[in-house]
């Protein structure tokens, strides 16, 4: 949901969220009122709230990726979400996360933001980042100019511009 609000391109049916864990049992209370129930996923080092007819929500309380929960809760940003007001992951986060995740699905949301936002991405921020992360962003983030949106106008001279950026950037 947070490519959403930066980038309305495409709808998904599951939640991510980083919650500091002591506000965990707020959200749990609120959310099992609502009759999802709480699984522990000890394998994917984080919490899944589960309902029948709705999409799942997946908490984290520690880190996600190798990103502390505290530090992306800290970075994070108020956006527009189904209408509401509510913080997001900030977009260089995102971007880092994506890279972490590495699907099909992941270079298609970092194509779209990256031409939505690629003036406006702390630079310094994602190459210090990735050093510590020990990703490739500028590996990832090339391969996926492949994928950018249809709706885009000339998206291969909008690829050539961001190959470029890319190169000086990262």
């Amino acid at each position: 949901m947070a490519v959403q609000s930066y980038v309305p391109y495409r709808y998904t049916h599951d939640v991510d969220v980083a919650i500091y864990k002591a506000d965990l049992w707020m959200l749990r209370r609120e959310l099992e009122s609502k009759e999802y129930v709480l699984i522990d996923n000890p394998r994917l080092d984080k919490l899944e709230f589960k309902r029948r007819s709705k999409g799942d929500i997946d908490i984290y309380t520690e880190e996600i990726s190798g990103i502390r929960v505290e530090h992306l809760i800290q970075r994070a940003r108020q956006a527009l979400v189904l209408g509401r007001t509510a913080k997001v992951i900030s977009p260089e986060d995102l971007l880092l996360l994506k890279c972490s995740a590495g699907r099909e699905r992941d270079l298609a949301d970092a194509a779209a933001l990256l031409v939505r936002l690629y003036n406006q991405l702390d630079w310094d921020y994602l190459n210090k980042s990735t050093k510590n992360l020990g990703i490739d962003l500028r590996g990832f983030l090339i391969r996926s100019l492949d994928r950018i949106p249809l709706s885009v106008d000339n998206p291969p001279k909008i690829r050539k511009l961001l190959r470029k950026l890319l190169e000086e950037k990262l």
